[in-house]
């Protein structure tokens, strides 16, 4: 009996903190989607490439003891970045087409999150995001770095929930800025 109970308390260890899908939505005050108002052409998300040498994104402090836990996605981090850009340029207002002549190649340097916990600090959460866009046409060339780092801010609760809107915060400031860019927005006229 007595091992019958160890093996379920020790199956009952978090070996990685998963970040649910439906919570990665960004706070409030990084929630600004600018919608394109001039027309643009149609582009193709065409490949995503994940430049990173790690399978986990983050870091968070687990369980009663604060066990350092690897924090990591269902889905491939790639496959993540895609499905995440194809949402965010459908909100603002951008046409992607697997038939069009421009070509989108993303590179991932950076994607990071991590439980910040501090003596005498409320439990946060930051990121950092660090993407390369690439736009290749038969006329032309386009590309850009974007990059963004934030932190939360902290309250009583626990740092770990504060993960999931942290990364969604930082994805959306990447693609605020992708989109202020006008060279990108020329590129696509």
């Amino acid at each position: 009996m007595k091992f019958l109970l160890l093996i379920l308390l020790s199956s009952c260890s978090v070996s990685t903190y998963v970040l649910k899908e439906n919570e990665l939505l960004p706070y409030k005050e990084s929630a600004q989607v600018t919608k394109i108002v001039t027309e643009t052409k149609a582009f193709d998300l065409e490949k995503i490439v994940d430049k990173r040498d790690r399978l986990e994104i983050g870091k968070a402090y687990t369980g009663v003891k604060y066990d350092v836990t690897p924090v990591g996605l269902n889905i491939p981090v790639k496959d993540f970045v895609g499905n995440y850009l194809n949402s965010a340029f459908e909100m603002r207002n951008l046409n992607l087409s697997k038939a069009s002549d421009l070509k989108m190649l993303v590179e991932i340097n950076h994607i990071w999150v991590e439980e910040v916990i501090e003596k005498y600090k409320p439990e946060r959460a930051k990121c950092k995001v660090d993407l390369n866009f690439h736009i290749t046409s038969p006329s032309a060339k386009w590309s850009g770095n974007f990059w963004t780092e934030f932190t939360s801010a902290g309250d009583l609760s626990d740092g770990t929930e504060r993960l999931s809107p942290t990364l969604a915060s930082c994805m959306n400031a990447v693609v605020e800025k992708l989109v202020s860019d006008q060279k990108f927005i020329d590129i696509l006229k």
